[in-house]
């Protein structure tokens, strides 16, 4: 069909090579098209006679919809072809023109990599146009651009189907929707190149794609995006917004359905009258046809039943995408994509363009963009809703809005998050989530269970539902985290409840309110749990106000206990090279007047309290009125030399005292319910309390007891007792015989405990043990508390004795999977060989003064981890087990190969990353070029405060060698540079580092070791 007129819009315009094509394949296409009702542009029918051709392409490239490029085996030749193309690339990416290539007797990866008669084609060019490389350059990315958005290849086959499927697919790229997506895409990019790859790999089987994650976060977004961009690779394509929402309207079921089958079948109108009906019939839709699909906000694994049915009815190459805020909506048989807030890098650029128009924030408005951004937290939403509003404001109203911020969230933001909140199933799982928001973000998962179990909650299926909808998430230390603005949001919720008297709301967690109520007298039974930190009340008067949801979160003054991280690390973190001394992080408190003092009667109302976190508070009066119902009860720098007799808080699940004045804990009370005991740093604590009135303790934590020296004989009734942690109990001397009874225990730490002089000898009999920590523990001096067993440890000094003998791993329970014994004063290393622990995965010996390690260590074959650094006597390792991963071995000089041969690294050669961490003198040429042996995976040394990553492949040292300057250790390294040890030059490196006097002082010393 041709055009009236050159000014119509065109809905194709075709582009060829004349010489190739013009009278045969391109004619036939051309004719096909205009014969199928699509108006189509060629040069040659289309420009009129006397017009500049070049206006005239340009404009018709213009006002085409789709562009359809043959590209024969002489199309590079055409310089005029490689213009057309870079106009119809650029109009591509300016505003999404469709491009359906299509390879007319060419293997798309001639075209791609400019090989074959492209290669020819382009010598020519380069040749002929020496001072034009930049457009021969341009002409090149365009090629290869457009030949990777795939199209359709014409083998041994014949033509005329070939261009019935051409027209087919230029008539679905005119039909298909667009979708509005906001203007700055910033961080998605990423994950839309995932998406898009997997979308044309018809290979997998997987047909299903969820994307998860907290409201907000940019899942629509993304799902807008691929759809915009891949949506014309099939046959029929549907987007489906707001499911959630959309079913829960009357019929909104039934009307989601007649969307997909009016997509699918391209028809105005489709009539459902019950959801059954619309699944079969969307069943028979979908069978035949390669189909795109896309269900947005899905709450609900129904919802999908109800629209798609089963994946198998799905035909080969067809694809869903689902965006949820639901982890677990789909278990089986799909991909599942964590979108996840931006980085602060991406967050700042994408706020500036909101607010400013820019990729960074003026001069002036630096600081006050630093704070905007770090409320929102890295969530798109927050920053788009922001950096729009505060757009062409002055300072002093971003100022007065960041203030507003601080106190109230942002109405808009909180609409988006709270629908996460309210889809919960019921109100006790709404309560688990609020007492997280309020009181546990930074605890421990399990102890946080086991506290809100003693409150009355399944608490294990309530915390997987928060998972599942991603409100809360579990870090790598096991401990609850959560996104800023959803904390923001549940403390918003409770806010509402009663927005001028914080003595009606059930959660209180800003000190200055909780004070006031205190003070007042204004609790009453609706509180469950409140925080006050009186030293942070007090620096207020200092500092000015903190804010309910901006600077001031009690979980950031977690320190150091069974409750929060640092007791509860992975156990590989605790070893990771180093067996941390770990300082108390004690903060000077400001010394209290009398104003500070509450009145115990405060709390008489509050008869539902079952959470008080209390920090350097101190009351005045009875407690009898005290809150008999607590489950939790934190008291740091609780001011009493014992616990009041009259305090009746026997439904305790945990007792956190940590920083005490606690001299005598107290007597004859009960607590039948307490799980968890922390007295850590109570420092004027001399004995522990009786333990017969706790049959159901866990955890007990003795550490810093610095004064404690005697552990109550009762200790023995504690048969459920798991960990026991007396880390720097300087003056305690030896444990109780009745230790041995501890049948549950699995984790002992003796750490720092100097003075201790005698062992039970039945430490062999707790077949539960599981870690023992004894570092800085003289053991070459211990013995046991029964004479007529020898003890085991005289063999560390190599003396025997009365009451010593040489070490038999009879001492040890065989049941252990760590053994930690930094700076014992251990000296001989002979015990290694008698060594049998077929569990021990980690062994830690390091500061230690070992003259010899044996050549075999046949009795640890579970063995992983093994720790001799600044073992400084050390003299011949021979043979390093074949099960180890990890050998830190720092203070040593290593000034050969045969250095290494020692270990017998050579038998590591399974294929995992092994880690190998040493010093070495500058020669290291002759480490890693000589006769390499034929390793697999990944070495780590440190020279010179900086870290070095051999990657071996197997056949001698193949690949490259990462550089990174030493902050704490390799894994948290700033990576510096890889070098290529075969083609002996720099890969990659940081730019802005490499400026740096330091980077060039490594690099200069490396490459210097390597000449």
């Amino acid at each position: 069909m041709a055009a009236s007129s050159s000014s119509c819009p065109f809905d194709a315009f075709l582009s060829f090579r004349g010489d190739d094509v013009r009278k045969t394949f391109a004619d036939h296409v051309y004719a096909a098209l205009t014969g199928a009702g699509i108006h189509t542009f060629r040069d040659d029918e289309e420009i009129e006679r006397g017009k500049n051709i070049d206006q005239e392409l340009t404009k018709a490239i213009q006002q085409s919809k789709v562009a359809v490029i043959v590209f024969s085996p002489d199309h590079a030749s055409s310089r005029w072809c490689l213009d057309e193309l870079l106009m119809i690339n650029e109009r591509r990416k300016s505003d999404g023109m469709h491009i359906l290539p299509i390879f007319y007797h060419v293997d798309p990866s001639a075209v791609r990599r400019q090989k074959e008669s492209f290669k020819e084609a382009f010598d020519r060019h380069e040749q002929q146009l020496k001072e034009e490389t930049d457009k021969v350059e341009r002409w090149r990315a365009a090629l290869k651009e457009v030949a990777d958005l795939g199209g359709e290849v014409l083998k041994d086959q014949y033509e005329a189907p070939f261009i019935q499927n051409i027209v087919k697919l230029v008539a679905n790229k005119l039909d298909r929707k667009l979708l509005h997506v906001g203007s700055y895409l910033t961080g998605i990019g990423d994950y839309v190149g995932r998406i898009n790859h997997w979308l044309q790999d018809e290979s997998t089987n997987v047909r299903i794609l969820v994307l998860y994650g907290i409201g907000g976060v940019g899942k629509t977004t993304i799902a807008k995006t691929v759809y915009n961009q891949d949506s014309d690779k099939f046959e029929r394509s549907c987007f489906l917004a707001d499911v959630a929402e959309t079913s829960e309207q009357p019929k909104g079921m039934n009307s989601l359905q007649e969307q997909l089958l009016s997509d699918i079948h391209k028809r105005e109108s489709v009539k459902i009258y019950n959801v059954d009906e619309g699944v079969m019939k969307i069943k028979d839709a979908m069978c035949c046809r390669k189909v795109i699909i896309i269900l947005d906000n899905v709450d609900n694994s129904e919802q999908f039943k109800s629209i798609i049915g089963k994946q198998e009815w799905l035909s080969s190459g067809s694809k869903i995408i689902v965006t949820t805020r639901l982890k677990c909506l789909l278990s089986e048989g799909c991909w599942k994509l964590h979108i996840k807030p931006l980085s602060v890098k991406k967050s700042h650029k994408l706020f500036a363009l909101h607010a400013f128009g820019r990729e960074d924030s003026p001069e002036n408005f630096d600081e006050h963009s630093e704070r905007v951004v770090s409320l929102c937290d890295g969530l798109p939403l927050a920053l788009r809703v922001l950096g729009s509003f505060l757009r062409r404001r002055s300072i002093d109203e971003w100022k007065s809005e960041i203030k507003e911020l601080q106190e109230i969230p942002d109405s808009r933001i909180q609409k988006i998050l709270r629908k996460n909140f309210d889809s919960l199933h019921n109100d006790r799982h709404r309560s688990i989530f609020l007492h997280i928001v309020f009181f546990f973000i930074g605890w421990d998962k399990d102890v946080v269970v086991k506290i809100l179990e003693g409150c009355g909650f399944e608490a294990i299926i309530g915390v997987q539902h928060l998972l599942d909808r991603c409100l809360i998430e579990i870090n790598e230390r096991n401990n609850l985290a959560m996104h800023q603005l959803v904390r923001d949001m549940g403390r918003e919720v409770v806010r509402q409840e009663s927005p001028d008297e914080p003595g009606e709301r059930s959660r209180i967690c800003n000190h200055k309110e909780v004070f006031r109520v205190l003070t007042e007298k204004t609790g009453t039974k609706t509180i469950r749990g409140l925080i006050l930190d009186m030293h942070l009340l007090r620096e207020e008067k200092h500092v000015g106000p903190i804010s309910n949801y901006g600077n001031y979160s009690h979980e950031n003054s977690v320190e150091e206990s069974v409750l929060g991280c640092e007791d509860n690390r992975s156990m590989h973190d605790r070893l990771g090279g180093i067996v941390r001394q770990r300082i108390v992080n004690c903060i000077p408190k400001t010394s209290s007047t009398s104003a500070d003092v509450i009145k115990t009667e405060a709390f008489a109302n509050m008869r539902q309290l079952n959470v008080l976190l209390l920090d350097d508070v101190k009351l005045d009066g009875g407690y009898e009125d005290f809150p008999k119902h607590l489950v939790c009860l934190r008291w740091l720098r609780f001011p009493l030399n014992s616990m009041p007799t009259c305090l009746n808080v026997e439904k305790l699940v945990v007792l956190d005292m940590r920083y005490s004045r606690l001299k005598h804990a107290w007597q004859g009370k009960s607590f039948p319910c307490l799980k968890i005991l922390d007295l850590s740093h109570s420092h004027l604590l001399t004995t522990t309390p009786d333990f017969t009135g706790l049959p159901g303790l866990e955890s007990l934590l003795l550490k810093d007891c610095i004064n404690l020296v005697k552990i109550d004989d009762s200790i023995a009734v504690l048969r459920a007792l798991v960990l026991l942690n007396l880390e720097g109990c300087a003056k305690l001397k030896e444990l109780p015989k009745t230790i041995s009874d501890l049948k549950s225990l699995e984790e002992l730490y003796l750490t720092g405990c100097s003075e201790l002089k005698v062992l039970p000898k039945v430490l062999a009999q707790m077949e539960s043990l599981k870690v023992f920590f004894a570092g800085g523990i003289t053991l070459n001096e211990l013995s046991f508390s029964s004479r007529d067993v020898r003890g085991p440890w005289s063999w560390l000094s190599g003396r025997e004795g009365p009451e010593s003998t040489m070490f038999s791993s009879a001492f040890l329970p065989r049941s252990l999977t760590h053994l930690i014994l930094p700076n014992c004063n251990l000296s001989d290393g002979k015990f290694t060989t008698d060594l049998h622990l077929p569990s021990l995965r980690h062994l830690v010996l390091r500061d230690n003064p070992l003259n010899t390690i044996s050549a075999e260590i046949p009795g640890l074959p579970s063995l992983v981890y093994l720790d001799i650094t600044q073992c400084n006597n050390s003299n011949v390792i021979i043979k390093v087990p074949t099960s180890i991963e990890e050998l830190n071995w720092i203070g040593r000089s290593v000034t050969s190969l045969s250095d290494l041969l020692r270990f017998g690294l050579e038998h590591i050669s399974s294929g995992r990353e092994n880690r190998f961490t040493a010093s070495f003198c500058q020669n290291f040429v002759q480490l890693v070029q000589s006769d390499w042996p034929k390793f697999r995976g990944n070495f780590i040394f440190l020279n010179n405060n900086v870290w070095c990553q051999l990657q071996c492949l197997g056949d001698g040292l193949r690949s490259r060698v990462i550089l990174q300057e030493n902050t704490s250790g390799p894994s948290l390294a700033h990576n510096l540079l890889l070098w290529d040890m075969q083609k002996g030059k720099l890969l990659e490196a940081d730019e802005g580092y490499m400026k740096t006097g330091s980077f060039l002082a490594i690099l200069r010393v490396f490459i210097e070791s390597l000449i």
